[in-house]
């Protein structure tokens, strides 16, 4: 999978547009993906956000940082604990590649998502989150959720993305790789 810069996606959907209006089939074709929050600033990636103990899928999951702290949309810091008294990573920065569709959701899903974040610079531990692909923080009122997946250099953005075609049928493992996180102290937010 080839990831598309924003304009990209744009000019594909509209040749798509065209087309399926010329050839007399519009109300068939599938939704367009649109930028995810645009018009918030920074794209609502901005805040700390704290992992959903009550969370009904990965709430434990071992991979889940407890604290990320997103700021401006270029810098991140990650943490073992929903405190962030424990640093894994801090003020690793990121330049935004782009967004994708999620493989699985999208299709009933249309605001499913990804944002498209690559390392550019950091300090001890930054390295294990060169790659970073997050559900954007949504949701009514003013508490937010967002999803997150990472990997090192080794696990490229379409990885993180693909890990969404999981293993359904057993219960037992995380799989997909779902997390969720609440702006930062609540609970339960994604529902």
């Amino acid at each position: 999978m080839k990831l598309r810069m924003p304009w990209e996606l744009f000019v594909c959907a509209g040749v798509l547009c065209l087309g399926g209006v010329l050839a007399g089939c519009a109300d068939d074709r599938e939704p367009a993906a649109e930028e995810p929050n645009k018009g918030v600033p920074f794209l609502g990636v901005d805040g700390e956000f704290t992992s959903d103990p009550l969370a009904l899928e990965c709430a434990d999951d071992p991979r889940n940082p407890g604290r990320v702290v997103l700021e401006k949309m270029e810098k991140m810091s990650f943490y073992e604990d929903r405190d962030g008294t424990k640093a894994i990573a801090e003020g690793c920065r990121y330049d935004y590649a782009s967004f994708e569709v999620d493989p699985h959701y999208f299709a009933e899903f249309p605001t499913s998502v990804w944002l498209v974040f690559t390392l550019t610079s950091g300090g001890a531990g930054c390295e294990a989150f060169t790659n970073v692909v997050m559900r954007p923080p949504h949701g009514d009122g003013d508490i937010k959720h967002m999803h997150l997946r990472y990997g090192d250099a080794s696990t490229t953005p379409e990885k993180l993305l693909e890990m969404s075609v999981g293993n359904y049928e057993d219960a037992d493992v995380c799989d997909p790789w779902w997390s969720v996180y609440c702006t930062a102290g609540a609970e339960a937010c994604d529902g």
